[in-house]
């Protein structure tokens, strides 16, 4: 399944594919045809960011060398798992999921999805719903219109259903705090982790 999803991202097409919250609508970072393609299906506006998906460990690596020691110790601790790192870009490598917002990421590394363990490729992705929908944990949860869409859709059962958290790192460099933009399955693991690296975090009231 990997070489298919594989081939058919790389040739443009959008993939439905698991993470270890929800499924995803995913396109080759790479692939101008395919982003175009995610977005419009999707019917996301491109100023609006998606997320940067890593699902190999020598994807994130290179995605965490690029990173201040600070902000890099706070994002390992996280990733892999159900967060998705907000973090600096200032080289512009992961520019066609920045939307409005150049020079910065959101970078998701799913923990312990097999279907994806050997995708060497980055990808752009957004969680498999339309705008405000419910988050999918099952295909038959996905709209209709999606499904028969993509390229491929990876079925892998049921998942926990709830979006991953979202963690704004971008400010850690100098001392600062993380901020909590999306509770996540477990804000409380969240915070845990990241004082564990003294880094405090700021949830929303």
């Amino acid at each position: 399944m990997t070489a298919g999803l594989r081939e058919a991202l790389l040739a443009g097409g959008v993939a439905l594919v698991p993470t270890d919250t929800v499924y995803g609508l995913a396109a080759a970072l790479d692939s101008p045809e395919g982003v175009a393609a995610l977005y419009a299906l999707k019917g996301r506006p491109r100023e609006q960011p998606c997320q940067v998906l890593l699902a190999t460990r020598a994807l994130l690596d290179e995605a965490l060398a690029a990173l201040d020691g600070r902000t890099r110790r706070a994002a390992a601790a996280l990733l892999p798992g159900p967060a998705t790192c907000l973090v600096p870009d200032p080289a512009g490598r992961y520019a066609a999921a920045a939307g409005a917002e150049p020079g910065a990421v959101g970078l998701r590394a799913p923990a312990g999805v097999a279907a994806l363990s050997a995708l060497d490729v980055p990808l752009v992705a957004t969680s498999a719903n339309m705008p405000g929908g419910p988050d999918p944990a099952v295909l038959a949860d996905v709209p209709a219109d999606l499904r028969a869409a993509v390229a491929v859709a990876v079925d892998a059962g049921r998942l926990p259903g709830t979006a991953s958290a979202v963690v704004d790192l971008r400010h850690v460099a100098g001392g600062g705090a993380a901020a909590l933009l999306r509770p996540g399955p477990d804000p409380a693991a969240v915070e845990r982790v990241l004082a564990a690296e003294g880094v405090p975090l700021v949830r929303p009231r």
